[in-house]
């Protein structure tokens, strides 16, 4: 008996992938009042966390600040940083809103220091977009949108989605402020457009004595809906210079807007001038606009002007006597594209004093404006291939509609950016059809750049536009790696994430028509038709356009069991491009000791269906039986007694348990119409086939043997041969994993035992 209580101690060796928990079941009694336990329980971990949750609430400062937007984010369980991306919208749809970019537009935010994609210990962050802000920065009339995801590479977490974009502005100052100048004997009314930020809720006005609006003082203050402000503290016939500030909800100041010169009346000035009008300035030349305008031929006089660019009232010329016109040239800064208006102020000298008169009425609010141009280029341009050669569109050169009506646009093309550019077509604007407020001819003389001119009627030709380039045609032929050994071609890039999880290989081939591709942008997703991110060269955050038809894709948040999909775009020397190449998914190959932890989690829960290896009595653990496997084949389990020894034999005929999904997940849900079939085995996450066998003596010691292989996400195969037993389980060794495209690695028995 005694010889026979020692064999059958044998068979209580627990297997190799018996589980703590699974030995203690029994509820241990105790004298509390608190509710019974067992061990069982106390032994058993929490669900693991296998991917983040995306930041809840995502907040963006709407008109906070002059120069910063202020992102703010709910915190996320377990997150160890943040990766924050920004995309910037310029233009508006027909009903006002700014227009929601593109998911390939948003990028990661670099400042000088560096990229900060990761955000660490933080759920804020202070997005600079002026160092030095101004009332002429065009920023202030744009839209800043941000999305975010929450991130723990370190531990190997699965990043969250992205947040639904959300869009922010600056703290846009007033515009257009203007001042009386003269029209009134004892006071000055300012004037202004409102600011666009609606967290306005006052407007400051200051006024300084010198022209750089130094020294300037508050004057007053009026509520938001106020936009006019009268000065009676003024001495007659002095010039002031007025600034309006906004004032928002939180006490933040703007910028100043523009400086107004504005004055009182004083006694004896000259009459207002009058009749202020363009002679030689609609267009009819690229360099000068004249004007001429009625007044006194005893007076001096003082052109000034604004734009539709910058509201300022410049002076152009002072003391302008023996005459009432004055021309100016492109000398005098005259841009193309830009409308400038004309006032004329008169003065006199009186028993030795200056004195001024009223500023005419012909600036930009008057009802007969002095409006001038000199002739523009078209702006705008775009060219895209057609299969008779290229169409190119643009916005007319600016003018009335007469005079837009008779200008000839003139087309030149090079096969060279810094090669000569020749004329290859021309369109009299009466003959060309618009298509939503742009003009678009056909060209067949086709050429890899463009550049564009206006003509007018008298023969008189714009400077050039700038060059633009069509758009490539999409990479062919992506193809993407799955599982695949990437080592000899990556080098010392030839690394895996913290999640053991290799590098992926993106390859294409260029369009047919390759001659204007510069190179390519690779976007990469876990969603197949939303949340695209631009990648970058070697995850520097700041080389995002690959040169050649391969980039490898350093993930360091790749997680095992998921496909990424990638697309790729062309752009060509001006880094434009419109044209994606089609979607691929692929996945990285596993480190060995990753490839065990993933086939263990498989062969750990086959074993939970058997019944007998979990009795407590050893000699009840004797005998046959065979589970199922929840989609496929079955695990069969016979154990035995042959002399002083036992043998557990452990045998899997086409074992699966799951379906590996598009999004990650393994159920036992069938493959959805939205899914991909990944693997080599319909879509199993693991076909097992194999035996994992076990033979111990009387002291419990022993050795495994047997090979699985496996077909499915990750091919391959899992020896014991090298396994040694010791006290019933497993206490020594290796096993021999062996991978699709890898040579074979042993690893130590303690791997997926963590």
């Amino acid at each position: 008996m005694k010889l026979l209580r020692k064999i059958a101690g044998v068979i209580i060796l627990p297997l190799i992938f018996t589980s703590c928990a699974d030995m203690f079941q029994e509820k241990i009694g105790m004298t509390t009042t608190t509710t019974s336990t067992s061990l069982a329980d106390l032994l058993i971990e929490n669900k693991p966390v296998t991917e983040l949750q995306a930041p809840s609430q995502l907040f963006v400062s709407q008109g906070d600040s002059a120069s910063t937007i202020r992102v703010s984010w709910t915190s996320v369980d377990y997150a160890q940083s943040y990766r924050l991306e920004r995309a910037i919208s310029t233009t508006k749809d027909s009903s006002g809103n700014f227009v929601e970019p593109e998911e390939g537009d948003f990028q990661v935010i670099i400042n000088g220091a560096g990229s900060t994609a990761y955000i660490y210990n933080e759920t804020h962050y202070e997005d600079e977009i002026l160092s030095d802000p101004s009332y002429t920065n065009k920023e202030y009339d744009f839209k800043y949108f941000y999305r975010i995801v929450a991130e723990n590479i370190a531990k190997a977490y699965g990043s969250s989605e992205y947040t639904e974009a959300v869009g922010g502005t600056l703290f846009a100052p007033p515009s257009e402020t203007t001042a009386t100048a003269g029209t009134y004997k004892e006071k000055v009314v300012i004037s202004w457009k409102k600011s666009n930020s609606a967290s306005t809720k006052q407007y400051a006005i200051y006024r300084s004595n010198s022209s750089d609006g130094t020294n300037a003082a508050r004057i007053g203050t009026v509520k938001s809906n106020m936009t006019t402000f009268t000065d009676t503290g003024v001495e007659r016939g002095k010039e002031y210079y007025y600034a309006v500030y906004a004032i928002n909800s939180l006490g933040e100041t703007s910028v100043a807007s523009s400086l107004a010169m504005g004055y009182a009346r004083a006694e004896g000035a000259p009459v207002q001038v009058t009749d202020v009008h363009v002679t030689n300035g609609r267009g009819y030349n690229a360099s000068e606009i004249a004007i001429e305008w009625t007044g006194e031929a005893d007076a001096s006089y003082y052109v000034y002007r604004t734009s539709s660019k910058d509201s300022a009232l410049t002076m152009i010329k002072s003391g302008i006597t023996g005459s009432t016109s004055y021309s100016m040239t492109d000398s005098e800064n005259l841009s193309p594209g830009i409308y400038y208006y004309y006032l004329v102020q008169p003065s006199k000298t009186v028993d030795g004093n200056l004195i001024k008169g009223q500023m005419s009425d012909s600036g930009k609010t008057s009802k007969t404006p002095a409006e001038g141009f000199i002739l523009s280029p078209p702006t705008e341009i775009t060219v895209t291939k057609t299969d008779l050669g290229h169409q190119i569109c643009w916005e007319a050169a600016i003018g009335s509609s007469v005079e837009k009506a008779a200008y000839t646009y003139k087309v030149y093309g090079s096969d060279s950016l810094d090669g000569t550019f020749e004329e290859i077509d021309s369109f009299d604007a009466i003959n060309i059809p618009e298509i939503d407020g742009k003009c678009m001819m056909n060209i067949s003389n086709t050429r890899k750049y463009y550049k564009m001119t206006t003509c007018n009627q008298n023969g008189e030709e714009s400077a050039e536009s700038g060059i633009v380039a069509p758009a490539p045609d999409a990479a062919q032929n992506i193809q993407v790696s799955a599982y695949a050994n990437l080592a000899s071609e990556m080098g010392a890039n030839w690394t895996a994430s913290t999640s053991g999880v290799y590098p992926v290989k993106i390859s294409w081939t260029a369009p047919k028509d390759a001659s204007n591709v510069a190179g390519y942008y690779v976007y990469r997703s876990d969603k197949k038709d939303k949340g695209w991110k631009l990648l970058s060269v070697n995850n520097d955050e700041k080389t995002f356009m690959v040169t050649g038809t391969t980039f490898y894709d350093i993930n360091v948040a790749a997680r095992t069991k998921k496909i990424y999909y990638y697309r790729v775009l062309s752009l060509n020397t001006l880094q434009g491009g419109a044209n994606y190449s089609d979607i691929k998914w692929g996945y990285g190959a596993l480190t060995a000791d990753q490839y065990m932890r993933e086939y263990n989690y498989m062969v750990k829960g086959s074993q939970k269906k058997l019944t007998l290896m979990w009795k407590s009595g050893s000699m009840d653990k004797i005998g046959k039986e065979t589970a199922y496997g929840a989609l496929s084949g079955d695990l069969y389990y016979n154990a035995g007694l042959s002399g002083a020894s036992g043998r557990v034999i452990m045998q899997y005929t086409n074992y699966a348990d799951f379906y590996i999904h598009t999004n990650g997940k393994i159920d036992t849900t069938p493959l959805g119409t939205d899914d991909e079939t990944i693997g080599t085995a319909n879509g199993y996450f693991l076909l097992i086939n194999g035996n994992t066998n076990t033979s111990a003596g009387i002291d419990m010691s022993g050795k495994m043997d047997g090979t699985v292989t496996c077909k499915g996400m990750y091919p391959g195969s899992v020896g014991y041969d090298g396994i040694q037993s010791k006290g019933g389980a497993a206490g020594g060794g290796t096993y021999k994993i062996s991978r699709a495209g890898f040579a074979d690695e042993d690893i130590s028995w303690t791997v997926g035992e963590e």
